[in-house]
């Protein structure tokens, strides 16, 4: 579960895992105090379009402990939601990201990080 390095200092090894549970739970939470169908699907996109720019700027480097990560997040957010359809969150969630990482790659929109 965790390693010791030179220090002597115990480091968590597993924390893409640790961080989906917890973004699951975030999720879940953020996804039951959506007040309505609107806000379910705008906090949906918008969190996709987060997710979108995440994985574009680890599109070169390791990325699986980040998309584990990022689904943990939507798991949790269109279980936890009651207003609104599942499938539409989730798709608008797709999109989003879908929609940034596109952007970005074209360089319709440019990140001030790189």
């Amino acid at each position: 579960m965790g390693h010791i390095n030179k220090k002597g200092l115990k480091y968590f090894s597993d924390w893409a895992e640790l961080f989906f549970l917890v973004l699951l739970g975030i999720g879940l939470m953020v996804g039951i105090s959506s007040p309505s169908a609107v806000i379910t699907y705008l906090v949906g996109f918008f969190a996709g379009v987060m997710a979108g720019r995440l994985i574009y700027e680890r599109k070169n480097k390791l990325r699986a402990p980040y998309m584990l990560i990022v689904i943990g997040f939507v798991i949790g957010y269109v279980i936890g939601t009651f207003y609104g359809d599942k499938r539409v969150t989730f798709l608008l969630f797709i999109f989003g990201a879908v929609l940034m990482y596109y952007f970005l790659d074209k360089g319709i929109i440019k990140d001030t990080a790189f």
